[in-house]
């Protein structure tokens, strides 16, 4: 086989196990030109002495080294497409959610066992909107800087859940839009009108008289009537469907601690937060299992986003389930509404 000829098998190789070759274009046209310039030549033949046979050998040499670029730049890539990334795992628990006996709300323990035997441990809460009131809890300085007292929080504000939320700076302040009881600490919407910065490409909002929670684009968003939002990202699922173009982030196959809120076809709110001793999880596992049917061990969320992860991940129910992270200044939380009079 002549080194054009490899090339080309090379190329076509490349085609069929990553489905694009839109990461490394620019080489592309290099190599099948000059592979289609040694295969019409008489590459299969021994060079002729003089100016010819040193030009080819130049040639083939070059060609080496950029198929040698092209095949160590396949190995690296996912074994899937970006458009369809499996889950690598299956869910191990028995997917039952358990309710709680003093709360209007679901708990489950979610277990995601990966190929290599590691397990992602994560905490999932499932409630109504209309048995809760949804808002924000922004902290200010000094007190942001402690780490919480859950129990003493969720006293304070009548809280039955609290999770993190969104990003904040150094100094506590929160990064991107971010409106708490009517009032707005952020007002601008990062990035709007980008296609980069996904990590800021939702917002999630809480607004009308029923208190009703959504899951918005930062492209679509509109705070007329929104008692409370913040923005964070990036969204993940959007009306039951993975979103795209997310597969030129770290975090697509970084597997981390994670905080993620979501809403099924019921519009029941869907938190899922990870445990802090865990395999975690990835962008794209996280998709997967998102979209993945209730019937089948997953969540069947119709629209869902990432918030803040890692250390700053965290969760506490009232009732016992109780996940620490590092000190946060924004707080995401779910108060029970008081019950109807009797008539």
């Amino acid at each position: 086989m002549s080194a054009g000829q490899a090339a080309m098998r090379v190329l076509a190789a490349g085609r069929e196990s990553s489905g694009s070759m839109t990461a490394y274009s620019w080489v592309v046209p290099i190599i099948e030109e000059m592979a289609a310039r040694l295969v019409s030549s008489r590459s299969g033949r021994s060079f002729r002495c003089g100016v010819d046979g040193v030009e080819r050998l130049i040639a083939m040499k070059r060609l080496l080294v950029l198929m040698l670029i092209v095949s160590t730049f396949l190995a690296i890539q996912p074994a899937f497409p970006a458009s369809d990334c499996p889950l690598k795992g299956h869910p191990v628990d028995d997917g039952r959610w358990a309710r709680q006996e003093s709360l209007p709300l679901e708990t489950r323990d979610v277990r995601i066992r990966f190929e290599n035997g590691a397990t992602a441990r994560m905490k999932a809460v499932r409630l109504r909107h209309r048995d809760f009131e949804i808002r924000l809890h922004w902290r200010d300085k000094p007190e942001w800087f402690v780490p919480v007292d859950f129990g003493a929080l969720g006293e304070k504000l009548g809280a039955a859940v609290i999770l993190n939320a969104g990003y904040y700076d150094e100094k506590g302040r929160p990064m991107g839009y971010f409106r708490s009881g009517g009032k707005v600490f952020n007002s601008v919407i990062l990035h709007r009108g980008r296609k980069t910065f996904l990590h800021y490409g939702a917002l999630f909002a809480v607004g009308g008289k029923d208190g009703r929670p959504k899951i918005v684009s930062r492209e679509i968003f509109n705070d007329a009537g929104v008692g409370e939002a913040f923005q964070a990202g990036p969204l993940l699922v959007a009306d039951g469907e993975p979103v795209q173009g997310l597969s030129r982030y770290r975090e697509y196959l970084r597997a981390s601690r994670r905080t993620v809120v979501g809403l099924d076809a019921g519009e029941r709110l869907v938190v899922l937060v990870s445990e802090t001793e865990t395999r975690g999880i990835s962008w794209c596992e996280l998709q997967a299992f998102l979209v993945l049917p209730e019937s089948k061990g997953g969540l069947g969320v119709r629209d869902a986003m990432n918030l803040d992860g890692g250390s700053s991940s965290q969760l506490w129910v009232r009732g016992g389930v109780e996940i620490p992270g590092r000190a946060a200044p924004t707080y995401l939380l779910a108060a029970p509404k008081p019950a109807p009079p009797v008539r």
